[in-house]
């Protein structure tokens, strides 16, 4: 008991020792922030940290409900960018024909401005109807008592804003498997023929594992990518979620919720993140990620 105790207060000690520059540099950031805004003096312009914390009070129940949309999406769009990213690598990776026919599409695809195609997928589901995979009760019908269940009900679910959050991740995911799988060592592709491993085989106990840990360090990106596409797409072409409300703060001039709108956006991310993260590094074997 007393050595359990002693490791556990070991790894929380690492841990905070690890979080203290990002302690640190959101310290600095406040401070640089109410410095700048006091200076200004004017809210309308930057607005300090009081004015904001009171605007998003105003708003909470919004906030939670919002916020509980976007990142239901962005949940989603990362399985999605994840799953088909490894699945379509590992296909293209292993034939090379079809990687010669599709490579210069997918580069040429990447090229093309994310934002331009945000207001097309939101369409196509439009049209093509959305799939709800299940529903559920967010969390401010439990923390606010005037929130009603039907108010506070989120979708899970594929739509317009999920899917093009999706193909933004999708990329990295897709590139880092097909680059891991033709980096197998020679001398494990010897070790295949000699033991007469068959195709399957040699990407099922070889060119996957090689690859592994290429996939679990680009989801770090894929993570990132999730969350901007998704809120890009809720910013441009969507009536729902947190991006959407950036796009009402602006209209009614309400910059300290801007700023709220934002700050809650930061902090949810950077959770959303390091879960990811964390998630990947538990369920990889050890040496998969850096």
């Amino acid at each position: 008991m007393s050595g359990l105790s002693e490791r556990q207060f070991a790894l929380a000690k690492r841990w905070l020792k690890r979080q203290f520059p990002t302690l640190v540099t959101g310290v600095l950031f406040i401070v640089l922030w109410e410095g700048i805004a006091r200076i200004i003096g004017n809210n309308r312009i930057v607005a300090d940290i009081g004015y904001t914390v009171s605007s998003l009070q105003a708003q909470a129940d919004t906030i939670v409900v919002r916020v509980s949309e976007t990142f239901s999406s962005v949940v989603v769009a990362f399985i999605l960018a994840v799953v088909l990213g490894v699945l379509l690598g590992m296909i293209i990776a292993e034939i090379y024909t079809l990687r010669q026919m599709t490579m210069p599409l997918i580069i040429f695809a990447y090229a093309v401005p994310h934002p331009v195609l945000a207001p097309m997928f939101i369409i196509w589901f439009l049209v093509g109807g959305s799939f709800t995979l299940f529903t559920f009760t967010g969390p401010s019908a439990y923390i606010f008592p005037a929130m009603t269940a039907a108010d506070a009900q989120i979708a899970i679910g594929i739509n317009g804003v999920s899917t093009f959050g999706a193909w933004v991740g999708f990329f990295p995911v897709f590139i880092s498997t097909i680059t891991g799988m033709n980096e197998l060592e020679e001398r494990y592709q010897h070790l295949g023929t000699v033991l007469g491993a068959t195709r399957w085989q040699m990407v099922k106990y070889f060119r996957f594992w090689r690859a592994l840990p290429n996939i679990a360090s680009s989801i770090k990106s894929t993570v990132q990518l999730s969350i901007v596409g998704v809120i890009v797409a809720e910013f441009i072409a969507s009536s729902s979620g947190i991006g959407y409300q950036i796009i009402l703060a602006w209209k009614t001039g309400d910059l300290g919720y801007m700023f709220g709108v934002v700050l809650v956006i930061m902090l949810v991310s950077y959770t959303f993140f390091q879960l990811a993260v964390w998630t990947v590094k538990y369920v990889t074997p050890p040496g998969s990620t850096t």
